[in-house]
Order: C-alpha cells, then structure tokens, then sequence
C-alpha cells in the first residue's frame, strides 16, 4: 500500500497546503495520507499552540486524510526522521512517500539525519521546474541516497505567514483558507495580537498607504530575528501613521514644525508622537524608529535599520528592488541611503535635510573616500 506523509506547522493551514494534499493522492495513487501537524519545530516559532494547530489541519485535512497528533502529543522538538520511524512500525510493510515542497527539497541534505529518513520513505516534491527538480534530486541522491519523484503542483504565492499577516490587518482570507479554518480562525480571535491598533489605524490613511504598511510591516519581519519581531511589528505598522494628519492639528499632538524641515520628513517625527498619544505606544525604540524612518540617523539601533530599510524595499515599491536586498542589513541600510539621498537631491533639486546629512556622514565617512 502507498502511503503519504506531509507535515509541517500548518500555522495556519492553507489552500495550497490543501491541494498539494489533494494532488498528492491522486498524482501518486496513495491509498492513505497521513497529515502530521508539528509539535515544536528545530527552525520555527508558531505562535499558536500545537493543539489549536492540529484542530485547524483537521478543519482543513479532514474529509480526506487522516490527521495525526503524534507530533502534537510529544515531549521536545519535532524531527521528521523520529516520525518516519514510528509510521513506519506501523505501516511496516508499505511504502512511505514524504511530500516536501521544492525548497525543502533543495536543502534536504542540511536536515537532521537526511540518510536515515532516505531510507525509510521516497520523497515527493511540488514546486520546482522538471529540469532544476532533476538536476537537485541527483545532487541529492549523491549527498544522502535519497530518491524523489516529482508532483505536478505549482503552489501560488501566499504563504502562511502572509496569511498571519493578513488576519492581523484585518483583511479578508477567504480567497486564501476554507471557510471551516477561516471561520475557526475569526471566531477565536486567532492571528489577532496586534489587530485593533492596525483597524485602529487603517481610519488614519489611505486604503493604498495601509496597503504599503502592510508591505512595511511583512518586510520588516523578514529582516527581523523572533525576539524582535513585536517591536518591529509595532515600529512598521505605525511608521505612517502621521502620513496625513492636517497642520491645524500638530498642536495637539504638542508638534511645531521646524522652518527647515521638508514635508516629506514632518510626518516621521509627528508620528512618534501620534503613536504615543493616539495608539498608547510608550516604548521608546519604537517611537525612535518611527521618528527617524525618513532621515535615518547615525549610529542606527539594529530596528531603526529594519524599518528604514523595509520602507525602501517593501515589494510594491515602484522602483527597481533586487540591487538593494542583499547582503548583510548594514549593507543594505547604506545602500537604501545613497538612493533615497540621491533622489532626493537629484529629483527635486533639495539641499539634504540636516540630519540626513548626518546620517551620511557617519555612513560614510570622507576620511574612508
């Protein structure tokens, strides 16, 4: 008998987790699947309890496959070739196909044991063009005598993490979750920490400036390690958040505007005081982030860096992106810097806002020319 294996956090699970399932079965003629929610990942903070997870893949898995806990139900962390070894007793005399995805599948040689778990299943990977799949299951195979066979999916591109994301900002997911985990997730409170600050704020923009924050916010967290993800969540949600507050009312907010100061630079140093006296926010990192996201500057605290910089490159920028998303985050912050400056001097004709120029100068040092 043909059995199939598929695993992950399912955090939460989503429409291409469900077709991938689905394909699976019929693709490789399986006559039982096995979804096994993890318990505690190697590699992965899920937020959301293991139990809460296993009930939204049972939502979603259900009416097709069987569910297990036995990642759930265990003490530590989860390793795929500790749940091989216990499918394996049980289903002792049938073949075993674990699906992965293509990226996965690209670094199965860096998982924990990959010549043990070779041994016990024959992966199944979705995701990746016939000629890059065959060329990796050989390498593959060399590293860990792994065989693969390849499923004809072609995942779309929300990940669970948008998703997550999405839930936060109150946005609609039904395109992207069954209305069972859909509904599950809402009527919960599930995804939901910092939901009524970004509600709260999406009556102070534009429905096209909170979309750039919600780029912003899915940036900032890409470049942020798990402890700092709630003070960067917070610093990029409400970086904007002064974006359109009317001069009349910068009294208010105890805010004069230097004669110096650009318009483009007003709402970053209004802002911090936006945050605090509108969204309660106290913490100081936080509000120094917001203040400095437009002029930088020196000696940038490592969320500083991240919010400049997921400004500049979040992904619905319309500028070229590639040149300014790789390397280190100090790499990349200098590199945000020289554009942002440049257009700046060379679009509009501007001498630089004075700490701006501070900024690149500590950057930059002349002696360093």
């Amino acid at each position: 008998m043909k059995i199939g294996i598929f695993g992950g956090t399912f955090n939460p699970p989503h429409n291409t987790h469900v077709t991938l399932a689905q394909q699976a079965v019929s693709q490789l003629g399986l006559q039982k699947l096995v979804v096994v929610p993890c318990g505690i990942p190697p590699h992965k903070n899920t937020e959301i309890d293991g139990e809460t997870r296993l009930h939204l893949a049972q939502l979603a898995f259900g009416s097709f496959a069987e569910v297990s806990d036995c990642e759930i139900s265990k003490q530590g962390k989860s390793y795929t070739v500790e749940t091989l070894r216990l499918l394996k007793q049980r289903f002792a005399d049938d073949q075993l196909f674990l699906i992965i995805g293509g990226d996965s599948f690209q670094n199965f040689h860096k998982w924990y044991k990959p010549q043990e778990i070779a041994s016990l299943c024959t992966l199944a990977v979705a995701g990746r063009s016939r000629k890059t799949s065959q060329a990796t299951a050989r390498r593959i195979a060399r590293q860990t005598g792994a065989q693969a066979v390849f499923l004809d999916v072609q995942p779309n591109d929300v990940s669970s993490t948008e998703i997550r994301l999405r839930y936060q900002f109150g946005l609609d997911n039904s395109a992207f979750v069954c209305r069972e985990v859909n509904d599950f997730v809402l009527q919960h409170n599930l995804y939901a920490k910092f939901r009524p600050i970004a509600q709260k704020l999406n009556t102070y923009l534009t429905k096209q400036r909170f979309l750039h924050t919600f780029y912003v916010v899915k940036r900032g967290l890409e470049l942020a390690t798990d402890d700092e993800k709630d003070k960067v969540f917070l610093a990029c949600l409400l970086h904007d958040c002064a974006k359109y507050v009317k001069p009349q009312r910068y009294a208010y907010y105890g805010f004069e505007k230097p004669k110096n100061m650009p318009e483009p630079v007003v709402h970053s140093f209004l802002g911090a005081l936006v945050a605090q006296k509108d969204f309660g926010i106290t913490d100081v990192d936080v509000l120094d982030a917001i203040k400095f996201h437009t002029t930088g500057c020196p000696n940038m605290t490592r969320l500083q860096k991240i919010v400049y910089v997921a400004d500049k490159t979040e992904e619905t920028r319309p500028y070229p992106l590639s040149h300014l998303i790789t390397g280190s985050l100090d790499c990349q912050l200098k590199k945000c810097l020289l554009e942002a400056n440049a257009y700046t001097t060379e679009a509009h004709g501007e001498n630089l806002y004075p700490l701006s120029q501070q900024t690149l100068d500590f950057y930059f040092p002349k002696s360093a020319n």
